[in-house]
């Protein structure tokens, strides 16, 4: 088979999501929920937005193999070979290991995007088109390129990208990276103008990552050794059930940016949010006059203010004197809580699975 485009996106779909718990669990994790009210899941709109980009056969998905099933009730026209499953959650470095070595096997000069399933990106073809200046400078480039975004409010819950002096066709490279600082930091780094959030998403050309990757990773190679040879599925599949499960866990942004040097930034302006919780859900979503959030049921608040209230479609609640708080109901569950308080969501989410099983996780 000749291979006529060498770029290639790998959607990353295996987390569970658990900050946005209990809407997003363990059974069906947010990028498979239609949390913007688009008639799309985050999954799905994340596939149309690189399907744009790319030929639909290059775009493959790492996912975690209990939801293969929701990968392809959302997305039915992709191939089965597109969809690569891990045996066990180990973060993205693992699941980006994996993916990239079965593309490796097929196409030895593929350019990779690896994404998130979960972003919100509002200017598709500002998007468009700084991926692809993003491919062509690491089709030539033997450094990772991190698309972006200008930090302008003391965020702490993102990474923090220092630009340094050196640029190299117009992208500037990372002088150091800081991951979820306190916010007497965030601040710091708002106002010093040197910083950029990290969006998650990732480029580089193929011998760049698996440089990046050997010595993390060295049963990569054997993979693609394997699946180069054409050893049957049933092979291949019995290799990675063995070796994966102790491959190291670790997450790919901080493979990258903590232990390379050679990493660049490309300044992005296509209006990007991650939505990895309430919070993120919350600055994102269209509020009333008093700054509520509400999603599926009719509510009706009093004295209430900037709250965020999903409830299941056709039920009514009735809110009195609530501020800053999280009113969530998922199945069999209802939460209440401030919903900036991210430890407190957590101990509920342990609690519930240890007091009341693992069904409502």
């Amino acid at each position: 088979m000749t291979v006529t485009n060498h770029n290639y996106c790998i959607i990353l779909a295996g987390g569970i999501g658990s900050r946005l718990w209990p809407y997003s669990n363990q059974h069906r994790p947010k990028q498979f929920l239609d949390l913007l009210g688009t008639g799309k899941t985050l999954l799905q709109s994340t596939h149309t937005r690189f399907r744009n980009i790319l030929p639909e056969e290059n775009i493959y998905i790492s996912v975690y193999e209990d939801y293969v099933d929701l990968v392809r009730e959302q997305l039915p026209d992709i191939s089965p070979s597109q969809i690569i499953t891990e045996p066990v959650q180990l973060s993205t470095a693992p699941a980006v290991a994996l993916t990239a070595a079965m593309i490796t096997a097929k196409d030895p000069d593929a350019n990779f995007m690896i994404s998130p399933a979960d972003q919100l990106i509002l200017n598709n073809e500002v998007f468009k088109e700084q991926v692809l200046q993003g491919f062509e400078f690491v089709s030539t480039s033997p450094n990772f390129l991190v698309l972006g975004v200008k930090a302008t409010t003391p965020e702490t819950c993102y990474g923090y990208l220092q630009a340094g002096g050196q640029t190299e066709n117009g992208f500037v490279c990372v002088k150091s990276f800081t991951e979820k600082p306190n916010l007497d930091f965030a601040r710091f780094f708002v106002e010093s103008g040197e910083f950029y959030w990290s969006t998650g998403l990732f480029m580089c050309h193929n011998a760049t990552l698996f440089k990046a990757l050997e010595a993390d990773y060295p049963d990569i190679s054997s993979l693609i050794d394997m699946k180069r040879a054409r050893n049957n599925s049933h092979q291949v599949h019995t290799y990675i059930r063995d070796h994966y499960p102790r491959m190291r866990y670790q997450s790919f942004d901080m493979l990258v940016l903590e232990h390379n040097q050679n990493v660049y930034i490309e300044p992005c302006t296509f209006g990007w949010r991650d939505i990895g919780s309430w919070m993120d859900f919350y600055q994102i979503s269209l509020k009333d006059g008093e700054g509520n959030v509400t999603m599926g049921a009719n509510a009706t608040m009093y004295n209430c203010k900037n709250n965020v209230v999903v409830i299941p479609s056709g039920k009514i609640v009735l809110l009195q004197d609530l501020e800053n708080y999280l009113v969530i109901e998922k199945d069999n569950l209802l939460m209440i809580c401030k919903k900036d308080d991210l430890a407190q969501i957590r101990r509920m989410m342990t609690d519930a699975e240890v007091k009341y099983g693992t069904s409502l996780t």
